[in-house]
């Protein structure tokens, strides 16, 4: 019985080859996304689940909410936060551990690298489990002068050669740190750490302001104890911030406890890729992206499935007498259930078999688009059990219907040709499933477009600056190798006629601000505002071309800068009593209204305090429109602009004239002959710019691709529908011809039945479309206009109409271009 099964299975794929092929193909392409997606989805939910006993690793979060500042998350925490939280719940907490991460010129004598260098707790590596390759973790949290490297920065550093012993000199603002290398280590899995060189953390060795509950450079984590709900850990948060963090310098009023405006989050680490809102350092994934990929993944799936229910229904006339004979024969309706069943199962075996070269070609393409390496183990035992399980499933869900259709003619009407030829319900039925497939291809087509108009009209927004003509020469550091010959760098580059403006900052667009500097209105001294302070030179609003609404720049002669200060001699607290300071300063329009004055023109003369680190007096001299420095995406927040000649991260830009390959060229000529063989890091600030949409650019291309493929797969089975209908009704064709019909009426009639499925689609896929556009672009403060969703929706409808009708049009018109007499001669 088996072996009769699978011959009439072999025999009815040969005789249709056509239908065949579609069915094969369009189950492959379904396959293949579905896999590739799959592959991509388990990547993103694989991020540090590979630490033992990972579902009990935490990290801590701040979350910052102080009268007259600016809200703000983060997924740093002050270097106290974490051993006191370790003290606090020593009965619920197993293990804790932080990391300090800073940015050092590392020099192996023979070259020069800007890296990040993590110092962390000995508890580290019992936490998290990297993989030594040379030397040992031990040697390296034994002594601070040790440091081990990631196999990546091993291999730049020192290529083949052992590091292990060898020396490596850190600077780090004006110090300079000999190290040993002492272990090399991988770091196995998907994580969220960025680990390239890793030290001891001294806490006693750090200067103040880094010791201080205010600076927010720490990721810390904990271990919870086995058998330990982390709720229970959360209602004693309130507690432990009013009596163990000293913000006063920040917030000190008796009537409200600090709980009330500054809060702790403990996030389980497995989720913290995926669900991100504290972590603005990295680009994380996103849960609802990657569910909606999936969404699509299995839309697709079900498009390859509906095209089998689609030819297979279509062609049920010709097997109607095939079911009927067998019937007569003694078949049972469970029988032939069977049979069909198996006939489904052995396409989709054919399918998946094929799928697997898809992937192959699809995978390098999708890795580009996403710019993740993914790989197909066909030896995962997840692989080997979800495969077949995938395979029986599509094979059922798409031989189901069909298979019971089939199963069910009474063979006595059919003999008649009654049933044979009755092919109202397949027809109706083929309409629905065109419908489902151009449905699921136009809202691709909507969601597509809308992305890529909402990138668009961000990248096109002014920003506040002119963004055109700038390269940044960014991470420069604060050793001295930079900071004696910034001047000499600046006007060496001024030289060149190309060059019009040079000016040294700590803030590019799209760095993050700081967010400590805490300033009153000396009328106003019980208020204290923490704002975002940036280090500029004279020359930054005129690099940026950043207007000012009210009064003037800084200049030279007449404005200091700001004093240097050694930040191991940075003590914080009340500086009142110290010799006051007269600096200038430049604010924002959002500042203005953050400080209570009328406007621009009322700042102007006004006086800010500060007595944090100094006591100073800053005279407002200037105010400047809001800017989309930071994020073109983000609302402009309050900023004041500080004179700095020394700053924590200075970077230089450059506004050119003419080719952008030219002022490179120039940048890095005058690079070398000023500052030598230290590595140049350049970026144009359009592609800063850019760099913010990377989420969206890869959500657009993964769309397009599966757009493209959701359509092919619906024009397959559309196409096969077609030349079944065509074919059925070849004798009627030949009769309206006969009666006078011209070919153009004769396709216009059969191009409209398959148009009404298709435009019905609309109805269905616009709504759909809207409904998923709004949530999307609840993410954007600043959107396109709503309106051009019609435009859009309009066009997509347009295109998913043109493309069944060039998918119909041959068939049709080939048929309808037939002599009559070879039509009536048909069966």
């Amino acid at each position: 019985m088996l072996k009769n099964y699978i011959t009439i299975a072999i025999n009815n794929l040969l005789k249709n080859k056509l239908y065949s092929a579609i069915n094969i193909i369009g189950l492959a392409i379904g396959l293949a996304a579905c896999i590739v997606i799959s592959l991509y989805v388990n990547d993103q939910y694989s991020y540090d689940k590979q630490w033992e006993n990972s579902d009990r690793i935490y990290r801590v979060n701040f979350f910052e909410n102080l009268p007259n500042s600016e809200p703000y998350s983060l997924a740093r925490t002050p270097l106290p936060a974490m051993p006191q939280l370790a003290e606090y719940f020593k009965d619920k907490i197993e293990k804790s551990a932080r990391m300090l991460p800073w940015t050092w010129i590392i020099d192996t004598g023979s070259s020069k690298f800007e890296e990040t260098l993590v110092e962390v707790d000995p508890a580290f590596i019992e936490i998290f489990q990297l993989e030594e390759i040379e030397g040992s973790f031990e040697t390296t949290l034994a002594r601070t002068t040790n440091i081990a490297l990631s196999e990546e920065v091993a291999r730049r550093f020192f290529g083949k050669q052992n590091p292990i012993g060898k020396n490596i000199t850190v600077h780090r603002d004006n110090y300079r740190v000999d190290y040993t290398v002492t272990a090399v280590y991988r770091v196995q899995g998907n994580t969220i750490l960025n680990l390239p060189l890793l030290s001891l953390l001294d806490f006693n060795s750090k200067p103040e302001d880094v010791r201080s509950w205010y600076a927010y450079i720490t990721g810390s984590f904990f271990k919870l104890k086995d058998g330990v709900d982390i709720e229970t850990l959360k209602p004693r948060l309130p507690a432990f911030i009013d009596r163990k963090i000293d913000y006063t310098l920040l917030y000190n009023n008796p009537d409200k406890p600090l709980s009330s405006v500054l809060s702790i989050d403990f996030q389980r680490l497995e989720t913290a890729h995926i669900d991100t809102p504290w972590d603005h350092t990295r680009a994380g994934g996103n849960k609802t992206v990657i569910m909606s990929f999936a969404a699509i993944a299995i839309l697709i799936l079900i498009t390859g499935c509906i095209n089998f229910t689609l030819l297979t229904t279509a062609k049920a006339a010709r097997r109607a007498r095939e079911v009927a004979m067998r019937k007569v024969v003694g078949a049972k309706r469970k029988q032939l259930i069977i049979q069909f069943l198996g006939e489904s199962i052995f396409i989709a075996l054919l399918s998946m078999l094929l799928s697997f070269g898809a992937v192959e070609f699809m995978l390098p393409v999708f890795e580009s688009i996403v710019g993740k390496t993914l790989f197909l183990d066909y030896t995962d035992p997840f692989i080997l059990i979800s495969l077949p399980v995938l395979l029986f499933v599509v094979g059922v869900s798409g031989g189901l219907y069909p298979a019971f259709i089939l199963s069910g003619y009474r063979p006595g009407n059919t003999l008649k040709s009654i049933e044979a030829k009755n092919s109202g319900s397949p027809v109706s039925l083929r309409s629905v499933l065109i419908f489902f497939q151009f449905s699921v291809s136009i809202i691709l087509i909507i969601l597509t477009g809308a992305i890529y108009s909402q990138m668009r009209y961000s990248l096109n927004r002014d920003p506040g600056y002119n963004k055109h003509n700038l390269l940044i020469i960014d991470r420069m550091g604060q050793s001295d190798v930079f900071k004696n010959k910034i001047s000499s760098l600046k006007n060496e580059l001024l030289n060149s006629t190309n060059i019009t403006d040079v000016s040294l900052s700590d803030i590019t667009p799209g760095r993050a601000r700081g967010t400590g500097f805490t300033l009153s209105r000396p009328d106003q001294l019980e208020i204290s505002h923490s704002i975002g302070s940036d280090g500029i030179d004279y020359d930054f609003f005129k690099t940026y071309q950043i207007p000012l609404i009210a009064g003037r720049s800084f200049t030279i002669g007449r404005d200091l800068p700001e004093p240097e200060i050694d930040p191991m001699d940075i003590t914080l607290g009340d500086h009142a009593s110290d010799p006051p300071i007269e600096r200038s300063i430049v604010v924002n329009a959002s500042a203005v209204k953050q400080f209570g004055f009328k406007n621009a023109e009322d700042a102007l003369g006004k006086v800010l305090r500060t007595t944090t680190m100094n006591n100073t007096y800053y005279t407002v001299i200037g105010v400047t429109a809001d800017n989309h420095m930071l994020s073109i995406n983000a609302p402009p927040t309050a900023q004041v602009y500080l004179l700095k000649d020394y700053m924590a991260r200075p970077a230089l830009t450059v506004r050119f004239k003419g080719s952008p390959h030219k002022a490179l060229t120039l940048v890095e000529s005058v690079w070398k002959k000023v500052i030598g063989d230290t590595e140049l890091s350049t970026v144009f600030a359009d592609q800063l710019m850019a760099q913010e949409f990377v989420r969206e650019e890869t959500e657009i291309k993964i769309f397009i691709s599966f757009s493209i493929l959701a359509i092919i797969i619906a024009c397959m089975g559309l196409y096969g529908s077609a030349s079944f209908t065509v074919e059925q009704r070849t004798k009627e064709i030949g009769l309206r011809k006969v009666m006078g019909a011209k070919v153009k009426n004769i396709s216009a009639l059969i191009l409209w039945q398959f148009s009404k499925p298709v435009l019905t689609a609309n109805i269905v896929a616009w709504p759909v479309a809207l409904f998923v556009m709004q949530h999307w672009l609840e993410r954007f403060p600043y959107r396109f206009n709503i309106w051009l969703m019609i435009s859009i929706c309009l066009v997509s409808g347009l295109i998913a109409l043109a493309i069944a009708w060039v998918t119909v049009a041959g068939n049709t018109t080939r048929v309808a271009k037939s002599r009559p007499v070879k039509s009536l001669r048909y069966e």
